[in-house]
């Protein structure tokens, strides 16, 4: 039985790391997976992981995701909430998601998902495995002091990426054997310096969760990294095209290596 055991299909775990635009990058990796046929047994995304995340377990087609990506912009999202701790009422998330995929809850999906935030209160991250689809999701991509929380089980929810931007350990206890993680925080610039306070806010914020997350991010099987040729910033949502070529080169740079774990065919 030992030798059976052997063969037997390794449960494969998908995790989308945060990156705000950047995020949109995972849906290169997906392509990549999807036309090679990798199979995914769980996704757990965090912050705009998440929404990518959740659109792919619904069983959206990775083209619809695409081309939704290409058209978005942050007008879409500027809805203000005054009295709120937040400018922007993370109401507007959960209108954007159920557009797309419907007024779902988490057991409806087709691939099992879970989304991370961060309990605002204890810094913890808390993982949403059941409940309405865009609640989690909302409360996964609630940037603070820019989305308002949101409130769920009694926790006062925000992004999850600082608590666990590449949340690993997070798709191995739903049961995932072998974990592709997609981290869309690069590891270095093309120029020299940042070129307005906005970029070097980003700058700074990728430097805190490139740390932050680093060692979780690297106990994955595969890690996917990006290398871009040209400088993406996190709120650069009208280079979607860009980003997206961005995460198919860096999944094919590790695709046959993905494959032979996997005893998939060519």
């Amino acid at each position: 039985m030992p030798f059976l055991k052997w063969f037997k299909k390794k449960k494969v775990g998908l995790v989308l790391g945060g990156g705000v635009a950047r995020g949109i990058a995972h849906i290169g990796v997906l392509k990549v997976l999807h036309t090679y046929h990798v199979p995914i047994d769980y996704i757990v995304g965090t912050s705009s992981g998440s929404i990518v995340g959740a659109a792919y377990a619904s069983g959206m087609d990775i083209g619809l995701i695409e081309q939704v990506s290409l058209r978005i912009r942050w007008s879409d999202f500027l809805k203000f909430s005054f009295f709120q701790p937040g400018f922007i009422s993370a109401k507007v998330i959960e209108e954007f998601i159920e557009k797309y995929i419907g007024d779902k809850r988490i057991s409806e999906l087709k691939i099992p998902f879970a989304a991370v935030a961060t309990d605002l209160i204890s810094g913890s991250a808390v993982v949403l495995d059941e409940g309405k689809v865009t609640s989690a999701v909302a409360a996964s991509a609630a940037f603070p002091g820019f989305f308002a929380p949101e409130e769920i089980g009694g926790h006062m929810l925000v992004d999850g990426g600082i608590s666990s931007n590449v949340p690993v350990a997070a798709v191995r206890n739903m049961g995932a054997e072998f974990v592709i993680a997609s981290d869309v925080i690069p590891k270095k610039y093309v120029s020299a310096f940042p070129r307005d306070p906005l970029q070097v806010f980003s700058r700074s914020l990728d430097l805190i969760l490139k740390k932050l997350s680093s060692e979780e991010a690297h106990k994955a099987d595969i890690l996917i990294e990006l290398e871009m040729e040209e400088d993406i910033w996190q709120l650069d949502l009208h280079k979607a095209k860009k980003l997206i070529t961005a995460g198919e080169v860096a999944a094919h740079r590790v695709i046959n290596k993905i494959r032979r774990s996997l005893g998939l065919r060519s």
